[in-house]
């Protein structure tokens, strides 16, 4: 039985090159401008708010909101690492290098810095609440929890600190250090960026149960429980700002 060979209108011939094209813009659009510079704004203003919340409400008065293995370190580092760094780091490519103009090699070199302080400290922002946990433990079992990971929070925390880290170190290895050839490194740049993408949503989220968790119920009016309830709320605004920097398909 003699097979027929599939029909094609002649619309969908003329149309195929431009179905499997990228059909955003390819410069910075408008959008993807005001998202970065919302970005950037929310940023600073989330860091600033935590700073200011856990300094006059958090932190013993009498201590430093720096001091070591005090639970007031963890939330301000973790907001450093994940509500700061970041979303600042991870629209360098769009924001530094195609709105700024600045070069590819240094918009890389600022992206690996920024990622790599990023996950730094949310390690070290980890450890911290640890050795809190540790020196708790009592406490905590006389109670009936946990001592380590009592929340949803920490399950989340800890599982987007592991990938975020794990994508910065493939992103160390492939295209910082250049161990990998360039074919190599052009498959693993979709699979970087995806595994970073999931690693972004997933640590302002952990940042946004960390606040939930700290912030508990309020009554709207007390000054703690408007500023984390702010706090959250700028956190979460980050996400729809990071997604209008991506409204335009990078050249």
């Amino acid at each position: 039985m003699e097979m027929s060979s599939p029909k094609y209108d002649s619309d969908d011939v003329a149309l195929a090159p431009i179905m499997n094209r990228d059909l955003r813009p390819t410069s910075p659009t408008a959008a993807a401008r005001y998202g970065a510079m919302a970005t950037v704004v929310l940023a600073v203003a989330l860091l600033a708010v935590m700073a200011h919340a856990l300094r006059e409400y958090v932190a013993a008065p009498t201590v430093s909101l720096l001091t070591w293995a005090t639970f007031a370190l963890h939330p301000l580092l973790m907001t450093l690492a994940f509500g700061f760094l970041a979303p600042i780091g991870v629209i360098t490519w769009r924001g530094v290098e195609d709105m700024l103009g600045v070069s590819h090699s240094i918009a890389k070199v600022i992206h690996g810095v920024l990622m790599g302080c990023a996950a730094t400290t949310g390690v070290v922002g980890v450890i911290d609440m640890w050795v809190v946990h540790e020196r708790g433990a009592a406490a905590s079992l006389a109670k009936g929890w946990a001592i380590h990971f009592q929340s949803a929070h920490g399950f989340i925390g800890i599982v987007a600190l592991a990938l975020f880290v794990l994508n910065w170190l493939g992103g160390l290895g492939y295209f910082g250090a250049s161990i990998a050839s360039h074919r190599t490194r052009r498959e693993y740049k979709p699979k970087h960026v995806f595994l970073g993408a999931t690693a972004i949503l997933l640590t302002i989220v952990a940042v946004i149960t960390g606040i939930i968790s700290l912030a508990g119920r309020g009554d709207n009016a007390a000054p703690k429980d408007v500023l984390l309830k702010v706090a959250a709320l700028l956190a979460a605004l980050l996400l729809p700002a990071i997604a209008l920097v991506f409204t335009y398909s990078k050249a």
